[in-house]
């Protein structure tokens, strides 16, 4: 079912994506968002999607927001976990304000993430690129697909 799943996923974001977004540098489109748990976002770089067209549960998915690392909920000390509920809370008010004022929330390049079961993307509220504006605030650092550093000994 995993495998059927990601292959599936993997067409979806290369074929159809969902309804196309005006972008000129990128292919960029307008999935809706979707609540898990009362929530548009798990954490600072996980968005909640409903992918258009797809039967419950495949159409629920989750995009990484591609270029940043944000700190984990989950994380390995109390600095990074507060620091991550700061990243999310700063996420969610801002996907909070767009689906209140009608600003487009665009996903642009998506690819299937090399962990599967989600998928990786630039992601624009309006005019404003997510990972930019939380690595200017302070709430992610830059990320480029290679090794991770941790996150405590720059917190504490």
């Amino acid at each position: 079912m995993a495998l059927k799943k990601y292959l599936f996923g993997l067409f979806l974001v290369s074929v159809c994506g969902g309804v196309r977004a005006d972008a000129s540098d990128f292919n960029c489109y307008q999935w809706p968002l979707r609540e898990s748990k009362g929530s548009l976002a798990y954490d600072g770089d996980t968005i909640f999607i409903q992918m258009p067209g797809l039967p419950d549960p495949i159409s629920r998915m989750s995009v990484r927001v591609a270029g940043l690392d944000a700190p984990e909920i989950r994380g390995a000390c109390d600095a990074e976990k507060s620091a991550a509920a700061a990243a999310r809370d700063r996420v969610r008010a801002l996907l909070d304000q767009a689906v209140q004022t009608n600003t487009p929330v665009q996903f642009c390049n998506p690819e299937w993430g090399r962990y599967g079961g989600r998928v990786v993307a630039w992601v624009a509220v309006g005019n404003i690129w997510l990972h930019e504006l939380l690595i200017r605030e302070g709430h992610a650092r830059p990320y480029d697909g290679g090794e991770r550093g941790g996150w405590c000994s720059s917190l504490e």
